[in-house]
């Protein structure tokens, strides 16, 4: 059967042609692989693309001529090829890949350097040296899924010029804590959070999960979270969540001091803690706080009848504020636990 549908990919009829192609791909035999290596030059561009595939599908050791014919192609998406089945060719693959990573062109080049990657973490600070941001973030795609890291090649990252290595650097040490338990990025990561807007909501998740309390740190945040940004506040109240209070006393604190009504309610929001409490009824008997986020505090917790006494009891007296909205608020808590 492999046979007669090779031989009808050069029928006359452009159906049976592609009815042979179709059958070829559904008998699955890497044997085809030489009769699809003439359509590549085919008018069709249906036909081109079911070269590449197959080539991509079947080739195997034996292939080194094409591979190498592939590398030297004036076509892009046959010189990408190459480096894609460049690593089933053996030893010889190294130079192939060597080529490619060196490539005019900036799809080559970056498919070639991701199969080198994958095939040799060796490369990863020639890669990092790299121009292309494109290709510098995979070598720190490949640096991350590594055991033992570089430390050095953080370091490297953390200073490059683009933004997008910079934040993926950060988001590697969020990822992997015990690189910075000694606490030696901090002042390149209170830089990024300062000077970079790009990486910043990084920065500081990172500075604030990693539960230090130091000189450089404590003066930072409270300018930190004083800003409005949703995304730093989501991110704020998602590394907080299930975290012990007591250990980062200096951050909550600060939160709570702040103008920031949005983060707080947010930190307090399904936060049923001794700690949590504790804020909750100071911040409801504060009359210097706003209408809204007390009355925000007090609809957080409709549904949810509380064992803290003192705190139903505040609650219970604001249905008597003069704030109309905290009053309802109030009211309604009550009426939702009855």
């Amino acid at each position: 059967m492999v046979r007669a549908a090779i031989r009808q990919l050069n029928d006359r009829d452009v159906r049976q042609r592609r009815r042979a192609v179709r059958k070829l791909f559904e008998l699955n035999d890497s044997t085809a692989i030489d009769a699809f290596i003439p359509l590549l030059d085919d008018s069709d561009e249906w036909f081109r693309e079911k070269a590449l595939l197959a080539i991509q599908k079947w080739a195997s050791m034996k292939d080194l001529e094409l591979a190498e014919r592939l590398a030297s192609s004036q076509k892009v998406e046959e010189r990408v090829l190459a480096s894609k089945i460049a690593p089933r060719i053996g030893k010889s693959s190294k130079k192939i890949l060597e080529k490619l990573s060196n490539d005019s062109d900036h799809l080559v080049k970056q498919n070639a350097w991701k199969v080198r990657l994958q095939e040799d973490g060796s490369s990863i600070r020639e890669a990092m040296e790299i121009d292309e941001t494109g290709v510098r973030v995979l070598a720190l795609e490949k640096i991350e899924k590594m055991e033992l890291i570089d430390e050095e090649m953080i370091k490297i990252a953390l200073k490059d010029k683009s933004a997008r290595i910079r934040k993926k650097a950060v988001s590697i040490l969020i990822a992997r804590p015990e690189l910075n338990t000694s606490g030696e990025y901090d002042k390149i990561i209170i830089d990024i959070a300062e000077n970079d807007k790009n990486a910043q909501i990084n920065a500081i998740i990172m500075l604030i999960e990693s539960g230090r309390e130091s000189k450089l740190i404590r003066e930072e945040i409270p300018e930190w979270i004083e800003q409005q940004n949703p995304q730093l506040v989501r991110a704020v109240v998602k590394s907080l969540k299930n975290k012990d209070w007591k250990s980062m006393n200096y951050l909550i604190t600060a939160i709570f001091n702040s103008s920031n009504e949005k983060l707080i309610s947010g930190v307090l929001r399904r936060n049923n803690s001794i700690e949590a409490n504790e804020f909750r009824k100071e911040i409801l008997q504060d009359g210097k706080r706003s209408d809204v986020l007390r009355a925000r505090i007090i609809e957080d917790l409709f549904g949810k009848k509380q064992d803290d006494e003192e705190l139903m009891q505040i609650v219970t007296n604001l249905q008597h504020s003069k704030s109309e909205s905290i009053s309802n608020s109030a009211q309604m808590f009550i009426k939702s636990i009855d």
